[in-house]
């Protein structure tokens, strides 16, 4: 029988990253490196959909 996997495992699977590093690494994007103001406003994007 086959085991159901959760949401985190089947990312895991196809190569994702969870919610919590995808955030820390992008913090850590924005804190270490001057970015252009589009590059600023991707971020601010990514942060406000997948962080909050």
């Amino acid at each position: 029988m086959l085991e159901e996997l959760n949401y985190q495992e089947m990312s895991e699977v196809k190569g994702g990253v969870s919610r919590e590093q995808y955030c820390a690494t992008l913090v850590a994007i924005v804190m270490e490196n001057k970015l252009d103001e589009g590059a600023m406003e991707g971020a601010r994007h990514g942060y406000n959909k997948h962080c909050r």
